[in-house]
C-alpha cells in the first residue's frame, strides 16, 4: 500500500511562501493588518484574502516547516483574518475600495472555505478576535435568515439553479448554530440550514420523497431540483462538471468541520452525495484532471479543478472510495509539474502571465485557490485517518451515459473516452482521446468546425438527437453562430450561420466519425472558417512538444505556443499525433492543416467586455474552409466535410470513401480491423431513404431531418 501524507501537501505548498510577499500589502494607517491581492470589498478579493489566511494557518501548524516559518505564517494568517473582519459590515475599517463587504448571496463562501484554517488557528485568537468573529457570523446568519430565500431549479437561465450556493449558505448557518448555541436564533439557523442543504443536491424524485428530516418529509422541504434526472448540472448554462465538483467540495468542508469539532453531522448534509460522486467519478481522468465533457468557460486546469482535492478526501473518508487517493495523488503531481515549470514559487505565473497582466484581481484569486485547496490535504490528512490507495484502481472504468437536456452522449470503454455535448460551455463540443492522455483533451468547440466572425461570435447550444447503443452512440443536431455583442450603435444581435453536424462513436472502442454542413444566414465578416477543428493542447503538460506523422515519410515536431502565428499544410488525408491519436480526412478538402495562433491562444476566457485571454497553448488541426477575412453572402456554402478521429491504432489501417447521395444526404463508409460501417446524416429539410446493402445492419439512428444513422456490415 502506498500513502499520501500531510507532508506531501506541505512540501507542495512550501515554495509558494517565497512568492507570497509579492501579493501582500498593509492598508494605509493600519500596519497591524494585511491584505492579499487587491484587498477590495468585492467577493473574489474577500474570498482570496480568506483563502490565503486559511492556508497560512495550516502551515503555521506544519512540523515540516522551520519554527520561524511557522511563526511568520501564523502572524500573517491572523493579520489577513483581522483585515477581513475589520472590513466587514460589522467592522470599523474600509477595504481598499473604501467600501465594506458582507450580506449578499455569496458573502459567506470565503468563510466556509477557510473554516478548517480557522480551526487551525483558533487557539491564537484574542478575546477581541472572537468577539469580532461572533458579530460577523451572526450578522451574516441573520441576513441569510431574514433576506435570502431558498430556491432551486434545473435550468440556469431561470435564475434558480443554485446547488452550490445553497450548500455553502446552509453550511454557514449550520456552523453558526453549532458554534454559537447560546445565540437566540440558533434553532432558526439550524432549521434554515436544513432547507438550504436539502435543496443543494436536489433531484426530481425528491418532490415525492417521504424520507423525513427533522420531522418533515423531503418533499415538504423540496422547492425545486438543481440536477437533471441523471445527475448533470446546467450551472452557468452548460453541462458543468466543474460545479458538480464544487458542490461536493463544499459538503466536504462541512463534513470535516463537524468531524473535527465533535459535532454530530445532520443527515441532510449527505443527501445524494453517493449518487453525485458515482457520476462525477466517471468524469475524471486517472491522473485526477477533470474530464469536462461539457467544456469550461474559465482558465484551464484552475479553480474547479483545484477544489477536487476536498472532494477526493471526502469520497475516501465518508464513502470509503479507495480510488480517490489515486486521483488525489495524480493531481498533486500535476500541480508540482506546473510549479516546477514556473520556477518562482507560483502556481500559474507563466501559463497565466497574460491574465496576470490584464487582471491582477483575477490572477491573484486563482493563485489563492491553489494554495487553499492544497491546505485541505495538509490539514485533514494530518488530523484524520483517511483511506490509502486501492490496489485495484481502474484507470478507465466502463461507462455509457447520456443526458437529454444537454444533448450529451458519453462513453468510456477499452482505453478510450468519447463524447459529444451540444450544450457546452463554449458551444457544441466533442472528445475522442485515450483515457491515459488527459493532456490531449480540450473542449472549446473541439471536433466541430469554426465559423468565427470578426466581431464577438458565439456558437449557440443547438437542438439535437442522440442514441446510445452497445459500444457506441450516434449524436446529431444543428446550432447557429451568432453575433452576441456587436460594436455598432443600434446593431442587433443576430445569427449569421447555420451549422449542422453529426457524429458516431463506432463499436470498435476507439473511433469517432464526423459529418458537417454549414451555410451562411446573414452577410458578415468572417475572421476564421475551417472544418474539423481538432484542438490539441500543446503546453507544459506535454513538455511543450507534439510530434506529427503522416504517410510518405512526413514527420515533424511542433513546440508549444509559438511567438508568431503559423500554418502548416500536410499533404495527406491522415495524421498521427504523438502516436496516440489519429485523424482522417474523409472528404471536403485536399489536405489537412495545422494552424497555431501566437501565444497561449486556447481555452479563451472573457470577462464581460474585457479583452480575450488564453490559458493554454493549442495546435488546431483542420480542413476545408477558405482564406479569411472574407464576407460570405446569405445562402453561401461554408462547410461540407467529413472526418474521423481514432484514439490509438495504426495510422495506415483504415480504408474509407464518400458514398454519393442525392440532395443534402451525406454518407461515408469506414473500414478498419474491427469492422466496416456506413454513417449517414440528413442535413436537408425532409426525411430521406438511403440505399444500404442487405449485409449492413442498422445499429442506431434514423434519417429524419437533422438526424443521422449508423450501419455495420455483417
Amino acid at each position: 500500500m502506498r500513502k499520501i501524507s500531510a507532508s506531501n501537501y506541505v512540501e507542495t505548498m512550501k515554495p509558494w511562501l517565497t512568492k507570497l510577499p509579492e501579493y501582500l500589502r498593509h492598508p494605509a494607517g493600519r500596519p497591524d493588518l494585511v491584505f492579499y491581492g487587491t484587498g477590495e470589498s468585492a467577493h473574489w478579493p474577500t474570498q482570496s484574502n480568506l483563502n490565503v489566511s486559511a492556508a497560512l494557518a495550516v502551515l503555521s501548524r506544519a512540523p515540516e516547516l522551520e519554527e520561524a516559518q511557522r511563526d511568520e505564517a501564523g502572524r500573517t494568517a491572523l493579520a489577513l483574518l483581522r483585515y477581513a473582519m475589520a472590513t466587514h459590515l460589522t467592522g470599523d475599517f474600509p477595504a481598499t475600495d473604501d467600501r465594506r463587504w458582507g450580506c449578499h448571496w455569496i458573502s459567506v463562501l470565503g468563510l466556509e472555505r477557510m473554516s478548517h484554517g480557522l480551526n487551525a488557528i483558533r487557539d491564537r485568537l484574542t478575546e477581541e478576535d472572537n468577539a469580532r468573529l461572533r458579530r460577523l457570523v451572526l450578522c451574516e446568519s441573520d441576513w441569510l435568515l431574514d433576506h435570502y430565500p431558498v430556491v432551486a431549479g434545473m435550468v440556469n437561465s431561470s435564475g434558480k439553479n443554485k446547488p452550490e450556493s445553497n450548500i455553502w449558505n446552509g453550511g454557514f448557518l449550520l456552523r453558526a448554530a453549532l458554534d454559537y448555541p447560546d445565540t437566540p436564533r440558533a434553532a432558526e439557523y439550524r432549521a434554515k440550514a436544513a432547507e438550504f442543504l436539502l435543496n443543494g443536491l436536489s433531484h426530481p424524485l425528491d418532490a415525492a420523497s417521504e424520507t423525513k428530516y427533522n420531522g418533515k418529509t423531503l418533499r415538504e422541504y423540496h422547492v425545486g431540483f438543481n440536477f437533471t434526472p441523471n445527475w448533470s448540472l446546467d450551472h452557468h448554462g452548460y453541462l458543468n462538471v466543474g460545479y458538480m465538483v464544487i458542490c461536493l467540495s463544499n459538503l466536504a468542508m462541512l463534513h470535516f468541520y463537524c468531524k473535527e469539532r465533535g459535532y454530530a453531522a445532520p443527515p441532510e448534509l449527505y443527501l445524494h452525495v453517493r449518487e453525485l460522486w458515482s457520476r462525477v467519478k466517471h468524469f475524471l481522468f486517472p491522473d485526477g484532471r477533470l474530464l469536462r465533457l461539457g467544456g469550461d468557460t474559465r482558465a484551464r486546469y484552475t479553480y474547479c479543478q483545484d477544489y477536487a482535492i476536498p472532494m477526493w478526501l471526502f469520497a475516501a473518508d465518508f464513502l470509503g472510495d479507495a480510488d480517490a487517493a489515486e486521483l488525489e495523488k495524480g493531481w498533486i503531481d500535476l500541480v508540482r509539474t506546473e510549479a516546477a515549470y514556473n520556477g518562482d514559487g507560483g502556481f500559474y505565473t507563466r501559463r497565466l502571465a497574460q491574465l496576470r497582466d490584464v487582471s491582477y484581481y483575477y490572477f491573484t484569486r486563482l493563485e489563492s485557490d491553489a494554495i487553499l485547496t492544497l491546505s485541505y490535504g495538509a490539514y485533514w490528512r494530518r488530523k484524520f485517518a483517511i483511506a490509502d490507495f486501492s490496489e485495484t484502481f481502474a484507470s478507465n472504468p466502463p461507462d455509457a451515459w447520456q443526458d437529454e437536456y444537454h444533448g450529451a452522449t458519453f462513453l468510456r470503454d477499452g482505453s478510450t473516452v468519447r463524447s459529444f455535448v451540444w450544450h457546452g460551455g463554449q458551444g457544441p463540443t466533442g472528445l475522442c482521446v485515450r483515457a491515459e492522455r488527459s493532456d490531449m483533451a480540450e473542449w472549446q468547440g473541439n471536433l466541430r468546425g469554426v465559423i468565427r466572425s470578426g466581431n464577438t461570435p458565439e456558437a449557440t447550444q443547438g437542438e439535437s438527437s442522440h442514441t446510445l447503443f452497445p459500444g457506441g452512440f450516434v449524436n446529431s443536431g444543428a446550432a447557429d453562430w451568432i453575433e452576441n455583442d456587436p460594436h455598432g450603435e443600434g446593431e442587433g444581435v443576430y445569427s449569421y450561420a447555420r451549422h449542422k453536424s453529426a457524429c458516431a462513436a463506432l463499436p470498435d472502442g476507439k473511433t469517432m466519425l464526423f459529418l458537417e454542413y454549414a451555410e451562411m444566414l446573414k452577410e458578415a465578416t468572417l475572421a476564421e472558417l475551417c472544418g474539423m477543428n481538432l484542438r490539441m493542447p500543446n503546453d507544459l503538460f506535454n513538455a511543450e512538444s507534439r510530434t506529427y506523422r503522416a504517410p510518405g515519410g512526413i514527420e515533424f515536431t511542433l513546440a508549444g505556443h509559438p511567438d508568431q502565428p503559423e500554418e502548416r499544410a500536410v499533404a495527406a488525408d491522415r495524421l498521427s499525433i504523438d502516436g496516440e491519436l489519429n485523424v482522417f480526412l474523409l472528404y471536403g478538402g485536399e489536405k489537412l492543416l495545422i494552424r497555431r495562433k501566437a501565444g497561449r491562444s486556447g481555452a479563451v476566457i472573457r470577462q464581460q467586455h474585457g479583452p480575450w485571454m488564453g490559458s493554454l497553448g493549442i495546435d488546431q488541426i483542420c480542413c476545408g474552409g477558405k482564406g479569411c477575412p472574407c464576407r460570405p453572402l446569405p445562402g453561401e456554402l461554408l462547410l461540407d466535410d467529413g472526418y474521423a478521429v481514432a484514439a490509438g491504432g495504426e495510422l495506415e489501417e483504415p480504408v474509407f470513401r464518400r458514398i454519393p447521395q442525392p440532395g443534402l444526404l451525406r454518407m461515408v463508409e469506414f473500414r478498419n480491423g474491427a469492422g466496416c460501417w456506413r454513417f449517414a446524416a440528413n442535413f436537408g429539410p425532409e426525411p430521406v431513404a438511403a440505399e444500404i446493402p442487405e449485409n449492413f445492419t442498422l445499429l442506431a439512428g434514423s434519417l429524419e431531418p437533422g438526424c443521422a444513422a449508423l450501419w455495420q456490415k455483417a
